[in-house]
Parts: C-alpha cells; sequence; structure tokens
C-alpha cells in the first residue's frame, strides 16, 4: 500500500507538471506492476479511479497515440471491477467512437453489455449484447452470447427453472 501511495503522490506531481509521452507511460506501468504485486487494491475505489486519471491523461493528451484505445479499455475495465459502471459505459463509447479500427472493438462492445447488467439495466444489457452479436456474428464469443442473452437478469432459481422446463420438453417432443 505504501509503494501505491507512492505511485499515487508522484502520478498527482507528473500530471500537474505535464508529463511527457514516455513519463506518462512509465507512470502508468509502474501503478499496473504495483498492482499486479497487491492485487488487493484494485478493489479499492480510490486506487481505481487513479489509474483510471492516469490512463485517461493519457488518452486526452495523445488521443492520436496507439496505446490510447487499449489505456481506455483498461481504465473502462478498473472502473467495471469496482461498480463504477455509469464511469466504464463512458469509457467504453469513447472507444467505440472515436476508435473504430481498434482491435478489441468487439470486446469494448461485450464489455459494455456486461457493464449495464452490473449495474442491472437488463434491457441496455441485452441491447449492447445483441448489437455484438449481430455486429460480430463470427467472433469466438458471439455463440455463447446469443445463447446468455434471454437469461440476462434472471435469478439462479429462476434459470434453473427454465432449464428444467426446456429439458422436459425437448424430451416429450422425442
Amino acid at each position: 500500500m505504501k509503494k501505491i501511495l507512492f505511485i499515487l503522490l508522484a502520478a498527482t506531481a507528473l500530471v500537474a507538471c505535464g508529463p511527457n509521452r514516455q513519463e506518462l507511460v512509465e507512470q502508468i506501468q509502474d501503478f499496473e506492476d504495483s498492482l499486479f504485486e497487491n492485487p488487493v487494491d484494485c478493489a479499492d475505489p480510490d486506487v481505481a479511479d487513479n489509474l483510471t486519471k492516469l490512463y485517461v491523461t493519457f488518452a486526452d493528451k495523445y488521443a492520436t497515440d496507439s496505446l490510447t484505445p487499449a489505456y481506455l479499455m483498461k481504465a473502462a475495465e478498473v472502473q467495471a471491477n469496482v461498480l463504477h459502471t455509469e464511469r466504464a459505459i463512458e469509457l467504453l463509447d469513447r472507444i467505440i467512437g472515436n476508435y473504430p479500427d481498434f482491435d478489441d472493438i468487439p470486446m469494448c462492445h461485450f464489455l459494455k453489455g456486461n457493464a449495464y447488467e452490473l449495474n442491472s439495466e437488463y434491457e441496455k444489457s441485452k441491447a449492447a449484447y445483441q448489437e455484438f452479436v449481430d455486429k460480430y456474428p463470427n467472433h469466438f464469443m458471439a455463440e455463447q452470447v446469443r445463447m446468455m442473452i434471454p437469461h440476462i437478469g434472471m435469478s439462479p432459481e429462476e434459470m434453473l427453472a427454465e432449464i428444467l422446463a426446456n429439458a422436459s420438453d425437448s424430451i416429450i417432443a422425442q
């Protein structure tokens, strides 16, 4: 935790002074390394917000850099992990809108559906997942997502009841 506090202080100082690209990349890498060493800190919303600030600072300062969409995606994942789902969705929308050629655009659509689901916005979740399936029908996750869409928002008991009902329907049909 002391290492993260040091990195946060250094990050604040560098952001205030306007680090160059390489300094910012190194700062982000140091922060990520410290989180790898102390994974429990990943669940701390303050740590997540500070890491997100670094990613977004980079993205704002270097919008056309090849690292920018990847950093924004990492920021969205960090925010979703601490259940700041609305912020995660904003970041994912920024990637989708500004970086259409980014290799992980399909995953951005998937993560957007997941963020809505985490926020209990089930209709929006279904719509985002459906957009993923419609846009990327050959993606390796498309079939799984297609099968899970009807179950979004169901409790485990409701899903089990539906599975059992469908299983008995299949048996009767034979």
